[in-house]
C-alpha cells in the first residue's frame, strides 16, 4: 500500500537532511580530537611502560656485574656501554628522541656518589634513563609541545 506524504512534509525532512549536515560540521572535529587524545594517552602510557621495564633491566645487569669477567684475555660486564645497549634494546623503537643512559653508584634516594663499578654487596646502584617525548597530536596541529622525562631507578647491588 502506497502512503501520500503531504508537500509540506517532505519540504521539512529536505530541511532535515541539510542540519544534520551541519550538526555533524560541527561535532565531528570535537570527537576526532577526543579519539587523538585517548590514542595519544596510550601510546604515552605504553611509552612509560616500556621505559620504565629497560631501565629494570638495566639495573639489574649492573647490579650483577659489578666487577669485570674476563674470558680468554678479553674483558666483559662492567662498562657503561653494556648497560647502555642492554636499555637501549629494550627501550626499542618507542618514541623517545635523544635518549641518555646514566649508571652510578648511588644511595637509596637516588643521588649520584660515584662510579656503578665500585659497588660492594648492598651498596645501590642508579640507572637513569632521560629523553624527549612528543605529542602528536599538537604536531598534527602545527603546535610544538614535548616534554622531557627522566626514568630512574635504584637497585641494591650484589658485589661480585
Amino acid at each position: 500500500m502506497i502512503q501520500l506524504v503531504p508537500r509540506r512534509n517532505r519540504r521539512v525532512s529536505r530541511q532535515r537532511r541539510g542540519a544534520a549536515l551541519v550538526e555533524a560540521a560541527f561535532v565531528l572535529p570535537i570527537v576526532i580530537m577526543f579519539i587523538m587524545g585517548l590514542m595519544e594517552y596510550g601510546r604515552y602510557f605504553l611509552m612509560v611502560h616500556v621505559c620504565n621495564n629497560a631501565i629494570a633491566a638495566g639495573a639489574a645487569y649492573a647490579c650483577k656485574h659489578t666487577s669485570p669477567i674476563v674470558l680468554g684475555g678479553t674483558t666483559y660486564g662492567n662498562a657503561n656501554s653494556d648497560v647502555s645497549n642492554i636499555v637501549n634494546s629494550n627501550v626499542g623503537s618507542q618514541q623517545l628522541t635523544s635518549p641518555v643512559v646514566s649508571v652510578y653508584l648511588s644511595d637509596a634516594v637516588g643521588n649520584n656518589l660515584g662510579t656503578w663499578t665500585s659497588a660492594g654487596a648492598g651498596q645501590y646502584v642508579c640507572v637513569q634513563l632521560t629523553g624527549t617525548y612528543t605529542f602528536v597530536p599538537t604536531v598534527l596541529l602545527g603546535l610544538p609541545s614535548t616534554s622531557t622525562l627522566t626514568f630512574k631507578i635504584v637497585r641494591r647491588s650484589e658485589g661480585n
